[in-house]
Formats: C-alpha cells, sequence, structure tokens
C-alpha cells in the first residue's frame, strides 16, 4: 500500500462538512464509507460533520443508523457527526447549522449538496442565511449532478451559487469522473502518442458508450420523475466519457505544478469547445424506451419519462468527421456494465475494438488477431488485457474517495466547469426539442432481457404489453 498521506500535508486545518440529505442512499453507501476511507486509511483526521435530514429526531439514533448500515466499528469517526434534524423550509435551521459550525470550528465550512435539483434553490437560502450568522474563514459548496433541469435552469442555479460562492469555490460533482479508468482515458492519450493517433476517422469506425443499469429507479422515484435518462446519465456521464475520447489532447505535463496546470486548463477548455461541435442525428435514430412495470413503480399511470436512451452523436471536426459515437444509457438492463468500445477498421469481419471497462471491472482490453498454433498462417482474435487490480492490486482509490479528497484539497481539476455544463445542457435542450416536435414516446421494454449489444446494428423491435413481456423479439 503506498504511504498514507493526511490532508495535512496539502493544507491542515479543521474542515466542517455540512451534508444536506444526508439520511439518503447517495450519503450512506457512497459518501459516508468514502470519508471512511479516508478519516481510517489516509489519516485525514481535521474533519467533523453536520447531517442535515428528516428521518430521525435525535442524534443518537442518526449515530446508531449509521454504524447499523456499515456494521463496523467506527466510533472516532461517529462521535465527529453531528445531526441537525428538520425542514430546509424550518426559519430556525440557518441559526441552528451556524451554531453547530461554530461549535466544530470556523475555519473552514464545505457544504455538500446530495438533494433532488427541484430543492437546490431552498438549500442555497439556508446557506446563505446561515453565512450571514456564522463566518468561516474558507467556504465551499459542492452539487451533485444533474445541475438543473435546462440550460436557462441551470443559468438560473449558476446565479443563485454566484451570490454566495466564488466559481473557484463551487464544485459540480460527476462522480464518474473520480474512477480511475475515466482518469486513465487522459493518461491514456496524452502518454501514448501511437494512441492518440489511432484515435481519428482515419482509423475508427466506431464508437460505443454505454451506461447500462440492472437495477431500477428504487428509492429515487420523485427525483427520477423529474430527471429521466437523458438528464440523469447522458447529460453528464455520457458526454463527459465521449469528450475525453475524443479531444485532442497534448502530452502530460511534468512535475512543474503552472505546467501541470496549464495541461488541465487546456483539457477542460477541448472538452466543453468539442461539445459546441456535436451534431445530433435526424429523429428518426433517437430511441427512447421505459421499463416495464415504470409507472406502476412510480405510482404514475400516465408517465412518458423515458429510462433508456439510445442515439448516435456527430463531431464536426476534421478529426471525427463521419464517425458515429453511439451513446446508449439504461436501466433494468440485462447487466451492470459501463464502457467505451472503439472499433476500427479491419480486413476482417471481427473488428479490431479497444475497450476501456468502467463496471463492473476496471480494465482495458485491446482486441487484435495474432497467428494460431500450426505450420500455416492462420490468425484468430485474441485480447490483450490490463487490469488496475491484476496491476496494481486493491489500493485504487474509490470514485468518491478521490473525489471528496480533492474538495477537501480545493483542487478542482476533476470537477466540470460551468462552461461545459452549460453546452451539455446546450446539447439536451436540443435533443429535448426534437422529442417534443417529433413526438417521440418511449417503448416499453422487458426487464432484464436488453444488453448495449443488442443496439449498435439497430434498435430492438419491441412489442409488449402493460401487462406482459412474452412478446419480445428483435
Amino acid at each position: 500500500m503506498a504511504p498514507r498521506q493526511g490532508l495535512c500535508s496539502l493544507e491542515c486545518k479543521m474542515k466542517t462538512l455540512i451534508f444536506f440529505g444526508a439520511t439518503g442512499n447517495l450519503f450512506t453507501q457512497k459518501i459516508f464509507p468514502a470519508l471512511s476511507s479516508l478519516f481510517y486509511h489516509y489519516e485525514i483526521r481535521d474533519l467533523a460533520l453536520i447531517a442535515l435530514g428528516r428521518r430521525f429526531s435525535k442524534e443518537g439514533d442518526y449515530r446508531r443508523f449509521l454504524q447499523k448500515i456499515h456494521q463496523r466499528e467506527e466510533k472516532e469517526l461517529l462521535e465527529r457527526v453531528f445531526y441537525l434534524p428538520g425542514d430546509l423550509e424550518n426559519p430556525e435551521i440557518p441559526s441552528k447549522l451556524s451554531q453547530l459550525i461554530n461549535k466544530t470550528g470556523k475555519e473552514e465550512a464545505i457544504f455538500y449538496l446530495s438533494l433532488p435539483p427541484s430543492l437546490y434553490n431552498s438549500a442555497l437560502k439556508t446557506i446563505e442565511k446561515t453565512l450571514s450568522l456564522s463566518s468561516p474563514s474558507t467556504k465551499k459548496v459542492a452539487l451533485e449532478k444533474p445541475f438543473g433541469s435546462s440550460e436557462k435552469d441551470f443559468e438560473e442555479l449558476e446565479k443563485a451559487l454566484k451570490k454566495i460562492f466564488r466559481e473557484e469555490e463551487i464544485f459540480y460533482v460527476d462522480h464518474y469522473l473520480g474512477k480511475a479508468t475515466v482518469q486513465n482515458l487522459i493518461i491514456l492519450k496524452a502518454e501514448n502518442l501511437f494512441i492518440e493517433k489511432l484515435l481519428s476517422r482515419s482509423f475508427v469506425k466506431e464508437v460505443r458508450i454505454a451506461v447500462s443499469e440492472k437495477e431500477g429507479v428504487g428509492e429515487r422515484k420523485k427525483f427520477y420523475e423529474e430527471t429521466g435518462a437523458i438528464k440523469d446519465v447522458f447529460q453528464n456521464h455520457l458526454l463527459q466519457l465521449l469528450t475525453l475520447l475524443a479531444i485532442d489532447i497534448p502530452p502530460l505535463c511534468e512535475e512543474d505544478r503552472k505546467e501541470c496546470q496549464r495541461f488541465l486548463e487546456n483539457v477542460g477548455q477541448a472538452k466543453s469547445h468539442l461539445l459546441t461541435e456535436i451534431q445530433l442525428p435526424p429523429p428518426e435514430a433517437i430511441y427512447l424506451g421505459q421499463y416495464q412495470n415504470y409507472q406502476e413503480e412510480v405510482e404514475n399511470p400516465h408517465s412518458q419519462i423515458e429510462t433508456l436512451v439510445y442515439l448516435p452523436l456527430y463531431i464536426s471536426s476534421e478529426r471525427w468527421q463521419g464517425v458515429p459515437f453511439r451513446m446508449l444509457t439504461g436501466k433494468r438492463m440485462a447487466e451492470r456494465e459501463s464502457f467505451l468500445e472503439v472499433v476500427f477498421h479491419s480486413h476482417f469481419p471481427e473488428d479490431n475494438l479497444l475497450r476501456i471497462e468502467i463496471q463492473p471491472e476496471e480494465r482495458i482490453d485491446l482486441l487484435i488477431r495474432v497467428k494460431t498454433p500450426g505450420m500455416g498462417l492462420y490468425s484468430s482474435p485474441t485480447r490483450l488485457n490490463f487490469t488496475y487490480s491484476g496491476s496494481f492490486g486493491a489500493n485504487t482509490p474509490e470514485a468518491y474517495e478521490k473525489i471528496i479528497y480533492d474538495l477537501l484539497a480545493g483542487d478542482r481539476t476533476l470537477f466540470p466547469d460551468s462552461t461545459f455544463i452549460r453546452h451539455a445542457w446546450q446539447i439536451v435542450d436540443r435533443l429535448a426539442s426534437i422529442i417534443h416536435k417529433e413526438r417521440i414516446k418511449p417503448h416499453l421494454y422487458p426487464v432484464d432481457t436488453l444488453t448495449p449489444g443488442d443496439f449498435w446494428s439497430s434498435p430492438p423491435q419491441i412489442t409488449i404489453s402493460r401487462k406482459t413481456s412474452h412478446d419480445y423479439r428483435e
């Protein structure tokens, strides 16, 4: 294991993290385990946590709730957790919150919004009142995607944020950017010149990017009815992966910090610019789906929210002209998997393929042809592969560990900036306009059946009633 590095090696002062939505699934299943790992394994100890929620009325009950979920001794960390019950509309919350911030230390306050976007405005009003009563020397805010519901909505959100925080104090969280394999896209291109040169229309036939989820909406019913697959995954995860793969990227920086900063700024600018070159397909190439029983699950018999979207995108640049980027995300599919596949031109029916898998395993595979054993010159496809666990052991930080570590350190490298988010919403707004104008409705699809491979040639033809899934065919 690499030597433990506490955050004091970066900047040693007490940090108070204030979590809105601290009884929700995201905080309990992802964020709190990441904080625990940073606290115990990386020795980042100058922390206090303030949790806001409505589920419990007493602090002790909340601490026992966290301990029961994770079923391990975390006494030292739990003693630093303070719970504040109440609704965001409660006028007493800012005063109580400011008192807790003063109690834990006023050096740095980090507000983390793990909430549906519809509650952001209420949360920001609470934060603004809280900061008027308590003035920490440093403040930050982190928000979970989606950031609004349209470009106009995002601009209003950004305006509300900048009433309270400076640009460098705002951290837009897309946890996919914390995954090692996603970060490796930068290294793979910047440090391997031949791969950077291969990734162009001269060699690439098509690109496939998929986020396939086996689970349904679960406890996120209200959130998903406000959002849908396009705004939940396409607008952020898929477009982030597309830009990281498709941008022109310079050689990686050396150890000089200023040079590194210029490199990262160039990458960010290139990603934002590439979004302006994206072209949407004709309406007939846009496929929406809704899994069977979704309407019953969300208790809305008239819901037209899409739980699956597939469409090809094109980039109007010399490098990528004519190459389709096939984008897919869906819930209640056959497998849980996320990946990018670069399909190269080939002399054979089996394509040469570069596959970058994000989940269930972080790995990179290159499908090539090699000579088969024997006297003749015959070939067959085989895979050259790399896995993080195989090469480096089990020491790769989880995505939220990296995200929260960078948030504490004030490093915005892995956080999308407002320009990228605005351009991404412009794409989604154009897509929504086409869907509305052409009256594209989601097809009903059976659960636990479809795979991304069903879509790469053409979307499957599905004929299914609301009550049965027996009539399914491709």
